[in-house]
């Protein structure tokens, strides 16, 4: 063999995969199939299949650091786009597509992620009505998860001020949009539920677009509401399209506001509620005790024809035991409803908005347009702060970090 070339088969391999890696048109293109032969290594984390079509077969993997930046889980039959490059598995000398991007084909990444993982989680029950919680009628304390200056806040703030003032609320901040909202709303469910333990939770944020709601969508988040001992209301602020946060809390409000209003009794309408039912209790002793006088007056009257004496005495002085009896009784809860009552109304009017206002709030405008954010101030500006008896001009000279922590 003296005056030939002689090539190991290493030696061919690797000048393939040389060949085409050095190819600029079989770098970064995109091919279109249908995926057969998926598995996903779950100790390595990556993705082996294939992509057919009617004519032909291609092997593809798609490494780890890759595949989890997928949204949703591939599957055999699924027609998709790919975006990768082709090269040479120099082991068994074979092309190979090595995927870096895939796509389904007619059918966003982010929906399709959705629609699996409600799928996933419906049949795991977490949706399952009998799960659901019953929200408590008369929460004294009430837990909000949302982001500190956003307007959901405000909007659920406001509702309770008017509807139920003796409730206290207490704030977990988060992020609510961004990489790290998930993690943030996940740890946030946890501490209302193990540390600040109120009567009901709600989550939520103010409307946006579907990106921007994409961080309700979280497995481990629907996880930990799911596995929450205290009602929670999602409230996620988008009427006509749903969260997952919303098919796993135990009740979904359209908006903030709304969740507000479901967990919020009418403080004015119990008062009304608790005057009515007092005036058709006084006019029910009322009723009963004429109604007993007019037996006793009948029994006085019974001539000796029918019952003796002695017959007669005794169920007078037992009717006038009884009616002695009854009407203490009855005064009795007349009074202690007429003590719940104003324990109850004072209750209310320590609470009292305007009360409030008075004793701890300001209005602060720049400018004649009033501001509620550090952030809407810059130092030299000047400032005009309204008090209950008065105002005050003055200047920022200094700024700093930090709040009133609710």
């Amino acid at each position: 063999m003296a005056g030939f070339n002689i090539l190991t088969v290493s030696q061919i391999t690797s000048y393939l995969k040389s060949y085409l890696d050095e190819n600029k048109k079989l770098s970064g293109i995109y091919i279109k199939g249908e995926i057969t032969d998926f598995k996903a290594n779950f100790y390595s984390g990556h993705f082996y299949f294939s992509l057919k079509d009617s004519g032909s077969e291609i092997s593809c993997v798609m490494f780890r650091n890759f595949a989890e930046r997928i949204r949703f889980m591939p599957e055999n039959g699924m027609s998709v786009i790919v975006r990768c490059d082709l090269s040479v598995y120099q082991k068994s000398c074979s092309c190979q597509l090595y995927v870096y991007d895939i796509q389904p084909e007619g059918l966003g990444a982010k929906h399709l992620a959705f629609e699996q993982l409600k799928a996933k989680l419906e049949a795991e029950g977490l949706f399952d009505v009998s799960y659901k919680k019953e929200l408590p009628a008369y929460p004294e304390k009430i837990g909000v998860i949302t982001s500190a200056s956003g307007a959901a806040l405000q909007d659920i703030i406001n509702v309770l001020k008017r509807r139920w003032p003796v409730a206290k609320l207490v704030l977990t901040p988060v992020s609510v949009q961004g990489e790290d909202a998930p993690n943030q709303l996940s740890a946030a469910v946890r501490k209302q539920d193990l540390e600040i333990k109120p009567d009901v939770i709600i989550i939520g944020r103010g409307g946006g677009s579907s990106e921007d709601l994409s961080a309700f969508n979280d497995e481990n988040l629907a996880r930990e509401i799911f596995a929450c001992r205290t009602p929670i209301v999602s409230a996620v602020g988008h009427e006509t399209d749903f969260s997952i946060c919303d098919f796993v809390a135990d009740f979904r409000a359209p908006t903030p506001s709304a969740a507000a209003e479901v967990i919020s009794p009418d403080a004015d309408s119990l008062r009304q509620n608790f005057d009515d039912n007092l005036e058709w209790m006084k006019d029910r002793i009322s009723r009963k005790c004429d109604e007993y006088a007019k037996i006793l007056d009948k029994f006085s009257t019974v001539s000796g024809k029918n019952f003796t004496d002695k017959i007669i005495g005794n169920h007078r002085k037992k009717l006038d035991y009884l009616s002695r009896e009854l009407v203490f009784s009855y005064k009795s809860v007349l009074a202690s409803f007429e003590n719940s009552y104003i324990k109850t109304l004072s209750k209310l009017d320590a609470n009292n908005p305007a009360a409030i206002l008075k004793k701890s709030v300001c209005r602060i405008e720049k400018g004649g347009k009033q501001i509620r954010s550090s952030g809407e101030t810059s130092v030299g500006d000047n400032l005009d702060i309204y008090f209950a008896d008065g105002k005050v001009k003055v200047s920022v000279f200094e700024k700093e970090e930090g709040g009133i922590s609710f």
